[in-house]
């Protein structure tokens, strides 16, 4: 009963978890507000040579079009793009249409544990994933402080079979409107939703002690 109980919630933490994480990415690159800040943060108007309004369209048809589940070619409205960049952000695209899959998968798990955790009244299983989410962040930003740049190629070699994401910018241009400091502002903004779910799941399980 105890060994059942144990796997219940390592189970439950496991997919709480991975839905608090995909939902923290998917917040992530659909809080367009973050590039847009960053636009002007980063001087990406002087620093790539496009307009505002040019930088913002191809920006919302990015995230468009990697949110997007159709079989479509990529196709920016205001920059060339080479086969290679094309290939690139056609990957990007399938990792995130899986990314989708793991967090219809994980929530629809979430709410039956939710509905487990009060039928019982236990929930050991967000007292756990409180303290998961809350380690992810601690390491990751620690890792980014000590060497983001590294964590950037080795998060590319990881998840991309080719080096295609090395973009030449005279036939991918779009690499001047996408500097490597967003993507580091876009890894700190996940680990902040991170540590709020982490909150969030602390206080669920505190409450309910209670």
């Amino acid at each position: 009963m105890i060994m059942k109980k144990k796997f219940i919630d390592v189970f439950f933490t496991i997919f709480i978890s991975l839905f608090f994480i995909t939902s923290s990415i998917k917040l992530t690159v659909n809080f367009k507000s973050l590039y847009y800040f960053d636009i002007k943060h980063l001087n990406i108007v002087e620093n790539s040579g496009f307009s505002i309004e040019n930088i913002k369209e191809d920006y919302n048809y990015l995230i468009k079009y990697i949110n997007s589940h159709n079989k479509e070619d990529f196709k920016i409205p205001n920059l060339p793009s080479s086969q290679e960049g094309a290939v690139h952000f056609e990957e990007v695209k399938n990792i995130f249409v899986k990314l989708d899959y793991l967090f219809f998968i994980s929530s629809i798990i979430s709410i039956i544990a939710l509905y487990y955790c009060k039928k019982n009244k236990v929930y050991t299983a967000f007292k756990y994933t409180s303290i998961v989410l809350i380690s992810i962040p601690i390491i990751l930003l620690i890792t980014f402080l000590i060497n983001f740049d590294k964590v950037f190629v080795i998060f590319h070699k990881l998840f991309f079979s080719n080096d295609y994401w090395i973009f030449d910018p005279v036939k991918d241009p779009v690499i001047n409107m996408l500097p490597q400091d967003f993507f580091m502002h876009c890894g700190i903004l996940i680990n902040i939703f991170i540590i709020i779910f982490s909150f969030i799941s602390h206080l669920l399980y505190r409450k309910n002690q209670i």
